[in-house]
Order: structure tokens, then C-alpha cells, then sequence
């Protein structure tokens, strides 16, 4: 028992040895990694001050060529004050910028935007403005970029800073050259928009700029004071010799240092000389905690957590895994089961079109086996609807295959005649049981045979007309035109087909998502016809890869049109030109269009033609 009872507190005593161990090993841990992470973001931020002062550096620079430009130019020129201010006001073409000129001896001169509140007050005057009060910078312009401290500008009151270069004028009532200061001058606010850090990660970052003294360039928003030395002694208590020794380093090194702000808050404040300007620096300035990544947590927790997720992960990982196998075969067997059955219940509609024509076509020539030449032309419109049917069948069987875009074109020489009887042929069953009223015009079609994908083009056409005359109820009409018409594309010529209905149209939402397949109009009286959904989307993949287009208008309740244009090659093979030249014809018909269309193809092939719209009216040309 003795035995038993110190083998139990050896094991306690491991246990809690172990325990022990790896605490202290997560704290210690946890302590090291966050003063490494800690100390790699105070160098992840001064290299963020590092590549910010690239940045400054090449808009200051941007900018100052810009201004360095405007003074060769007029100093090249011996150009007045007024010439020389509207050679800048053409040259100038930022919305929220301006330029003054500026003599030296009076400080008043010309800006290139009237002064606020007013259309046509263009003087400007620096008398009162700071930065003109010592005029020693204007000695230094040319030896780096020169760029003033911000300061009021004089025309709007909003806080600038001015981009210059030296210029002379000539005075043209004196005839004598007088000095004046070219400024380029920029609001802060614009400069502002610039320069500041990405605000991915440190969002409380913020950027200053100050001249050797300590005096702002650019001010961030927490910084107080008239200078940033007056502000840091003001926060941040210290010896003058090392005070004075740090703001040496700011000014002629790239570092970081921890300050306090006015809230006693620690931050670290990086800074860089800016390399093409007179001893300016750019500060980055941020909260320290926010460098505080607390990555010793994730440790903490990982550590503690790792037994419990040991213990239950090994047992329930492959429970869920099988679980999560046998949902998503579930809903893949279901969606799979949904789709099979709204495929097969709404395909039946795009097979009927060209079925109905086939038995009503069969049933003729049963009735007239004796008449051969009956027999053989039923016959071949049965073959012509029995390949429709057929490569329906086929894109309905390979959807996939239009959805993906692999349709591949198979051009053949054909009569686009033939294309037409295929058409009425097809078509005339339906019409017929609906009681519609169908016209056909074929309007200047002089090449007969074409040479590209018959079947194609058959099924582009076909689909449209059987919807005109599937969604058209009984007693409306349906109206179809084939006209041809020069192509841009050389050897082709441009069919263009027009299918237009009286039918129920299409509402405004339904056009956005007409193409898509098996899309339907949710209307009882679409639900009641039946069909798949495909034939528009079929069509539409079917016309962008015979390089055409297809447009449609529609209006609910009112009727639709179709417009389909393809631009086809000519095959070589052509019916000789029939030509009626000295042939007097009249035309007798009720049908305006109809007159229409036979009197321009019959005046393409030289008749002489005459219209009469009844047969009394024939009677008296006669």
C-alpha cells in the first residue's frame, strides 16, 4: 500500500511537475515572442516611414519640375507679369491648385484663380503672410526643392503650401527686369490625401513633416505646439544635452524612438531625412500598442487547448468526415433528381415542334401514296424536319456542351430556298391548329446558295419562330422577314430575319435573364405551354458563334420581336441570273407588302412592273 500510495504521489508529482514546466515554458515563451514581434513591427514601421519618404520625395519632386518648367519658360521669354501669369493659368489644369507671382520688392503680384467671392479680382497680395517675413529661403530656391512652410493662402484662407522658383519680368512701362517668386500652391488638405500610411493594419499611424528647427511642414493631427521640439520637451521630460543630441538624430538620420504623447500615451516615432530638401524630415507616429500584436495568447491558448482537442478530435474526425460525405452526396442525389425531373417534364415542347410536322407531313402522304411526286417532296420535308428534330435532340442531350461554348460550326454549301420551305414547312402545322395569321417575306435575296452551317442556321431560325407561334394564342399573328443586304465583311453577304409577334411579350425582368437556360416567365399562361427553356439560350450560343447578333423587343401583353443579323460567306455555287428584260407585268394582290416584295424582285431582274391593289382596279389598267 506504502508502495502503491508513493508511486500515486511520484506520478502527482510529475504531473504537476510537467504542468508546471509548461507554464513557465508559455510564459517565458510568450514573453520573448512578443518583444520580438513587438521589436519587428518598430521596424516594420520604420521601413513604412522609409518608403513614404520615397513616395514625398518623388511628388516633391513631380511638383517642383512643374514649377522649374513654368520659370525656364518665362524667363526664356522676358515675359511681363500679365503675360506670364496667363501663359500659367493655360498651362495649369488641376482644379484645386494655383499659381501666384509674386515681386520680391513689394510682395503683391497676380494669382491664376480670382480671390473667393469673387469673379475677376486676380491680385494677390504676401504683405501680411509669415512665410515672407524672412526672405532667406528665397535665396536658398535652386539649391534644392523649394517648398515654403504652409501658411494661409491670401485668395481662399485655406492652409497651402507653395512649390517656387525664381523669375524675372520685364516691367513694360519702365522697360526695366524686376525679380519675382514663382508659387505653385497646394492646399494641405490635397497634400494630406497623399501622405498618409496604409490603413490595413495601423490605422492610428499618422505623418509629419518638419524643416531642421522643428517647425511644421506638414502637422498630423495629434501633435500640438508650434514646432515638434517644443511639443516632444513639453511631454517628454529630459536632460537639455540629451535633448538636444536626439533632435540632432531626428534631423540627420533614418531611427525610431519612443515618446510620450499630451495623454501620456507611450508612441514610437520613426523618422528619415527627406533626402531632396533642406534638411526636412518625415516623422511616422503611432500608439505603441498598437505595434502589440499579443501574439503570447495564441500560444497560451494553443498550448492549453491541445490536450482537449487531442482527446475528442481523433474520435470525431472521422464521424464528421463520413457524416459531411453522406450530406453532400444527399444533396448532389437530390439536386441531380430535381433537375432530372424539371428537364424531362418541360422538355417535351422543343421536340413536339418538329414532331408534329414529321406525322402531319406522314399522314399527307399516306393519303396520296399514288401521287409520286407528291410522296417524294413529303418525304424530303420529312427528312428536313427529321434532322431538326434530330440535332435538337442532341443539343438538348448535350446542354453541357452549349454552356461551356464548344458548339463547333460544320459550313457546307445549301440553298438558303431550302432554308425557307424548311421553315413555312415546319412551322405551317402548328399555325394551322392555332388559327393564326402568318405572312412570309422574302425581301432582295440575290445569292441562293451560302456556304456555312445549315443546320445551325436552320435551328436558330426554327427556334424563334416555333416561340412567336408557341407563346402567340389563338386568332393573333406572327410575321416573318428574310431580307439580304450588303456585308462590311468582304464575301459574305448580311441575312437579316425578323420574327414578330402578337403574343403575350416578355416583361422587362424576364429580358435580363431570358438567355439563361431552362429560364421561363413565371405567368399562368407560359405555365400551361410547354417546353424546356433551352431554345433561347441554345440560339444565342448558337448566333455569337456564327459571328451575329440577336436583339429583341418586347412588350408584356402586346407582342415581341426577334431581330437576327449574320453576316454569311457566298458559295461559289450560283443559279444563273434570270433576267425579264422588255417584259411588262402586273401585280394584283390585297396584300401591301406582298405587292411590295414582288415588284422589287421583279424590277431587280429588268421587268417593267405596275401595282394594282383589287381585281376592279386590274380590270381598269388592263
Amino acid at each position: 500500500m506504502r508502495e502503491q500510495n508513493t508511486r500515486k504521489v511520484f506520478i502527482i508529482i510529475v504531473n504537476v511537475v510537467i504542468i508546471a514546466a509548461i507554464l513557465i515554458f508559455v510564459v517565458l515563451y510568450s514573453g520573448f515572442k512578443s518583444r520580438d514581434s513587438y521589436q519587428r513591427q518598430i521596424g516594420y514601421f520604420e521601413n513604412m516611414a522609409v518608403t513614404m519618404e520615397q513616395v514625398t520625395q518623388n511628388y516633391l519632386e513631380g511638383e517642383q519640375r512643374v514649377c522649374d518648367v513654368w520659370a525656364h519658360y518665362i524667363n526664356s521669354r522676358s515675359m511681363s507679369m500679365e503675360e506670364a501669369i496667363e501663359y500659367i493659368r493655360a498651362s495649369h489644369v488641376l482644379a484645386n491648385t494655383s499659381s501666384h507671382l509674386v515681386f520680391t520688392d513689394t510682395l503683391t503680384g497676380l494669382s491664376t484663380r480670382p480671390k473667393q467671392g469673387t469673379a475677376d479680382d486676380y491680385a494677390v497680395s504676401y504683405e501680411r503672410v509669415h512665410i515672407f517675413h524672412d526672405t532667406d529661403w528665397i535665396d536658398e530656391i535652386g539649391k534644392s526643392i523649394n517648398i515654403t512652410r504652409a501658411y494661409t493662402n491670401p485668395m481662399n484662407g485655406e492652409q497651402s503650401l507653395a512649390f517656387c522658383n525664381t523669375v524675372t519680368l520685364y516691367n513694360p512701362e519702365t522697360g526695366a527686369p524686376a525679380d519675382a517668386v514663382l508659387m505653385r500652391v497646394v492646399p494641405i488638405s490635397e497634400l494630406e490625401q497623399k501622405w498618409v500610411f496604409p490603413q490595413t493594419e495601423l490605422e492610428n499611424a499618422e505623418l509629419s513633416m518638419i524643416d531642421a528647427d522643428g517647425n511644421y511642414i506638414l502637422k498630423g493631427y495629434s501633435f500640438k505646439n508650434a514646432s515638434f521640439f517644443e511639443f516632444y520637451k513639453s511631454y517628454n521630460p529630459a536632460p537639455p544635452e540629451a535633448t538636444e543630441q536626439l533632435f540632432e538624430r531626428i534631423t540627420s538620420a533614418t531611427g525610431s524612438v519612443s515618446m510620450l504623447n499630451s495623454h501620456g500615451q507611450e508612441c514610437i516615432l520613426a523618422f528619415t531625412p527627406v533626402t531632396a530638401t533642406a534638411r526636412w524630415t518625415l516623422l511616422g507616429f503611432v500608439p505603441a500598442e498598437d505595434l502589440h500584436t499579443g501574439e503570447e495568447n495564441w500560444l497560451l491558448f494553443g498550448v492549453a487547448s491541445a490536450g482537449l482537442l487531442i482527446l475528442f478530435l481523433c474520435d470525431m474526425f472521422h464521424m464528421f468526415f463520413l457524416n459531411r460525405r453522406l450530406q453532400v452526396t444527399a444533396r448532389e442525389a437530390e439536386s441531380a433528381s430535381k433537375a432530372k425531373t424539371d428537364f424531362l417534364s418541360t422538355m417535351s415542347h422543343d421536340i413536339r415542334t418538329p414532331m408534329n410536322a414529321i406525322i402531319g407531313l406522314t399522314a399527307i402522304a399516306e393519303k396520296n401514296i399514288g401521287d409520286a411526286d407528291s410522296t417524294r417532296e413529303n418525304l424530303r420535308k420529312i427528312s428536313l424536319a427529321g434532322n431538326h428534330l434530330l440535332t435538337l435532340i442532341n443539343d438538348i442531350l448535350d446542354i453541357s456542351k452549349v454552356e461551356s461554348g464548344k458548339l463547333k460550326l460544320s459550313p457546307l454549301t445549301f440553298s438558303i430556298v431550302e432554308t425557307v420551305e424548311n421553315l413555312v414547312n415546319i412551322s405551317h402545322p402548328m399555325i394551322k391548329e392555332k388559327n393564326l395569321e402568318f405572312s412570309f417575306h422574302v425581301n432582295r435575296m440575290e445569292k441562293e446558295y451560302l456556304y456555312t452551317d445549315q443546320l445551325r442556321l436552320n435551328q436558330i431560325y426554327i427556334n424563334i419562330l416555333s416561340n412567336a407561334i408557341k407563346y402567340t394564342e389563338p386568332g393573333g399573328r406572327v410575321s416573318v422577314s428574310l431580307r439580304e443586304e450588303n456585308s462590311s465583311a468582304p464575301g459574305c453577304v448580311r441575312l437579316i430575319y425578323v420574327v414578330e409577334d402578337t403574343g403575350i411579350g416578355m416583361s422587362e425582368e424576364y429580358m435580363e435573364v431570358m438567355y439563361q437556360p431552362f429560364s421561363r416567365q413565371t405567368d399562368s399562361r407560359v405555365n400551361s405551354i410547354q417546353g424546356t427553356g433551352l431554345g433561347l439560350s441554345i440560339t444565342r450560343q448558337m448566333v455569337e458563334l456564327m459571328g451575329g447578333t440577336i436583339e429583341c423587343a418586347s412588350r408584356l401583353g402586346e407582342g415581341t420581336a426577334f431581330t437576327v443579323t449574320l453576316d454569311i460567306p457566298v458559295a461559289d455555287r450560283q443559279r444563273e441570273d434570270m433576267r425579264l428584260d422588255g417584259v411588262d407585268v402586273l401585280i394584283v394582290d390585297d396584300d401591301e407588302i406582298m405587292l411590295e416584295t414582288a415588284a422589287d424582285t421583279l424590277t431587280s431582274l429588268g421587268a417593267a412592273v405596275e401595282q394594282a391593289g383589287s381585281g376592279l382596279e386590274a380590270l381598269g389598267m388592263i
